[in-house]
C-alpha cells in the first residue's frame, strides 16, 4: 500500500525515474530537506513516510529507495508525474508525425 505525498523532484530525477521505468528498474530518489514538501506527487510506502517525516523533523534530507514495482505504480498516480511520464512517453511519436507531416 502506497501513500501518496508532495515533494520537489528535480527535471534530472525525473529524467532518472523515466528511464527506470522503461528499463523495468529500481531507483533511489535523494531528497534533501528543502525536497520534502512541494507540488510532485509520489507514492511512498509507510516506512519511507515515516523516514520522511523524521526527516522534516530533523531537518535533513532522505534517500527514497522504491522497486521496480513502486516506479511503475508511481507513474499511475493521477495528478503526479502520470502526465509527465504520459508527455515523455508520446513525445517520440508527436515527433515522427511532425516529420512525416514535414516532407
Amino acid at each position: 500500500m502506497y501513500t501518496n505525498v508532495g515533494v520537489n523532484i528535480s527535471d534530472k530525477q525525473k529524467e532518472q525515474l523515466r528511464k527506470a521505468l522503461a528499463a523495468g528498474e529500481h531507483l533511489s530518489l535523494h531528497l534533501s530537506h528543502a525536497d520534502l514538501v512541494g507540488n510532485d506527487i509520489i507514492g511512498v510506502t509507510q516506512s519511507q513516510l515515516s523516514r520522511r517525516k523524521k526527516a522534516l523533523e530533523t531537518g535533513k534530507g532522505v534517500i527514497i529507495k522504491m522497486s521496480k514495482t513502486q516506479v511503475a505504480r508511481n507513474m499511475k498516480i493521477e495528478g503526479a508525474f502520470f502526465h509527465y511520464w504520459q508527455a515523455l512517453l508520446l513525445e517520440p511519436f508527436r515527433l515522427l508525425l511532425k516529420q512525416l507531416y514535414l516532407h
